[in-house]
């Protein structure tokens, strides 16, 4: 009933997806570079604390010097990269959903140039069958109207389960950092003084893991608000209370939604994403098959009414 399953996976679309892969993996790197010297040091110091107790200051030192790099480059190039990204993912979804491009909120489109050469490092990765079937092929069953929901719905709750996970592993990593340094303390005997030495180098990470896991739960709530209201949306939208004109109109609300979380959200770990892309994925085929199944029904619901009428009538 829509186009969606085939133009998602036509050239010009996959190299989208792909140049927005590699833009994200630039800001990845940036994210690992992040953890290796925030978390990088905080070991290093505890052992030097252990067997080279003259070296504590200069550990000390090195921590606020991370802390200023951290500040004034690597999150702040990290995010121009991030913007990129999620410029490139709103073009992708434009044309696949067939919305219209907002310049009020999203700004100018990524240059062609800039797509082709962010690209063109993996350009033989165009059939690599993780960019394929961005959006579920069942979608292709339901009105384009209807599709567009679901599609956006899929974005928000991949997106929102992915954080929550990144949050609860920045909690527990940074309670292990905290009891190994209060471990420390405690076979040193160390005083209040030398304990606050040999916590100084793990500042960087804990200040940096707080930082991010209050982003990442701050995100998540604003995407699940944003699906309970997409919720009502599909609701409203399957019942023929909208058009399907002014469900265009809504859906771009939503995409303008959509493209300011991506804009500003911090990324999370690589890792996690391969961990839990299957999961995900499968989630995400479920939830369409359901909101599809919803569709069916009101379908089927619509028609015996209309049947009653005309008999009755």
């Amino acid at each position: 009933m829509n186009q969606i399953p085939a133009i998602q996976n036509e050239e010009a679309q996959l190299k989208l997806l792909l140049a927005r892969k590699r833009i994200y993996a630039k800001a990845t790197r940036l994210l690992v570079m992040q953890l290796v010297l925030t978390l990088g040091i905080p070991i290093i110091g505890g052992v030097l604390a252990l067997f080279r107790p003259e070296m504590k200051a200069d550990v000390a030192a090195a921590s606020l010097a991370v802390i200023v790099l951290d500040a004034l480059f690597l999150d702040r190039h990290q995010k121009v990269l991030i913007k990129q990204a999620a410029k490139i993912g709103e073009q992708f979804d434009c044309v696949v959903l067939d919305l219209p491009w907002n310049q009020f909120s999203v700004g100018d489109k990524v240059e062609a140039e800039d797509i082709h050469n962010a690209a063109k490092p993996c350009a033989a990765r165009l059939a690599d069958s993780k960019l394929k079937n961005w959006y579920p092929l069942s979608v292709g069953e339901a009105p384009l109207h209807l599709a567009r929901i679901i599609c956006q719905r899929a974005n928000l709750h991949y997106d929102s389960r992915l954080r929550r996970s990144f949050g609860s592993i920045l909690v527990v990593a940074s309670l292990c950092v905290i009891g190994a340094l209060v471990t420390i303390g405690l076979v040193q005997n160390a005083s209040f003084t030398a304990w606050v030495l040999i916590t100084a180098p793990a500042t960087p990470f804990l200040a940096w893991a707080a930082r991010e896991y209050y982003r990442q739960i701050d995100t998540a709530d604003q995407l699940e608000a944003l699906m309970k209201e997409a919720r009502k949306f599909w609701d409203t939208a399957i019942a023929g209370e909208v058009s399907s004109e002014n469900c265009k109109v809504r859906s771009r609300e939503f995409q303008n939604a959509i493209y300011n979380r991506r804009a500003t959200s911090p990324l999370v770990l690589p890792l996690l994403y391969w961990f839990k892309r299957l999961s995900l994925e499968d989630e995400m085929n479920e939830g369409a098959a359901s909101l599809l199944r919803e569709l069916g029904t009101s379908k089927s619901t619509a028609s015996q009414t209309h049947n009653g009428i005309t008999q009755g009538s």
